[in-house]
């Protein structure tokens, strides 16, 4: 038997492996499930080791698997590496960059620009994975990460992208039935709106507790969005970014304008290998240029 895996089987592992079940991976890469389910079997005989825990919700990678991945991407870089090349000389950047954000993040800081990208570059096409749980780069489920939580660990690119402050909301309604909140220790009898933390969402959104301790919280959504939603039907105080809360909108004011209460870090994260393909070299700098143009949303003026 050979025992040089063919990079179609590896091809196939590394999708199985990013998206957790032969279907989804079947989907991507436009071919039957029965082949994906093949190709593995076949992969796992030439190397002689079980990659995948299949199980009925999916498949899981095994200690042999997860070593498997970084010498699969190598293979993958270098693939894409070669098909750039070919491309460098017409000064064309096509293909797709899957980025992963915070929910509100990916819909108002990025989304917007997404126009004005495809005029400038056609060919790119951006997968947006915006949600409350961040996505997870080693198993390249996202290619490009915007999150509280960068890698600590690994071959990645990491830098700040931005600071982030948390002011207090709440519609105008609740404002004028509730007790007035003149000064912080007051906000401690309030309703507050809140995240589930159940493990659903990132630890690194656990805001609230650092502004009151034993908060009384009325609703709690693993959405940001529901909870500026119910925020400003005057159910309760919300700790907003300022690109969440969007006072412009006139449904939601500022408790304390001038005072951000919680600071968080932006980072954004990429594997090295794929830094150095012109795609992602262009999302890279694209994501940071959409930041760096619109401090509003991220620092309202007084």
């Amino acid at each position: 038997m050979d025992t040089h895996p063919e990079w179609n089987d590896l091809k196939v592992f590394l999708a199985v492996a990013r998206l957790g079940t032969i279907s989804d991976a079947g989907e991507k890469l436009g071919i039957e499930h029965s082949t994906v389910s093949r190709r593995i079997d076949r992969l796992e005989a030439t190397l002689r080791v079980v990659l995948f825990d299949r199980r009925r919700s999916g498949y899981s990678l095994t200690d042999a698997g997860h070593a498997l991945i970084p010498h699969a991407e190598k293979m993958e870089s270098a693939l894409l590496a070669a098909v750039e090349e070919s491309l460098e000389a017409a000064d064309f950047i096509k293909g797709n960059v899957r980025v992963g954000t915070p929910e509100a993040f990916g819909i108002h800081v990025l989304a917007p620009g997404m126009a004005q990208l495809r005029q400038k570059h056609p060919g790119l096409r951006i997968e947006l994975m915006a949600q409350p749980q961040f996505p997870s780069l080693v198993t390249r489920e996202v290619e490009i990460l915007v999150t509280l939580d960068p890698p600590q660990m690994g071959r990645y690119k990491v830098a700040k992208l931005a600071q982030i402050d948390y002011f207090l909301y709440c519609s105008p309604a609740y404002r004028d039935a509730h007790p007035p909140i003149r000064e912080l220790s007051d906000v401690a009898q309030h309703d507050f709106l809140d995240y589930i933390h159940d493990g659903s969402v990132s630890e690194r959104y656990r805001v609230l507790e650092e502004l009151v301790l034993e908060p009384n919280r009325c609703f709690s959504s693993n959405s940001v969005l529901a909870q500026r939603s119910a925020a400003a039907a005057g159910l309760g105080l919300v700790l907003l970014t300022p690109y969440v809360a969007n006072v412009n909108s006139g449904d939601l004011i500022s408790v304390f304008p001038d005072k951000p209460l919680i600071t968080r870090s932006l980072w954004i994260a990429a594997p090295e290998d794929l830094l150095r393909i012109k795609r992602y070299q262009f999302a890279w700098r694209f994501i940071r240029e959409q930041v760096e143009s619109q401090p509003e949303l991220f620092h309202p003026s007084a």
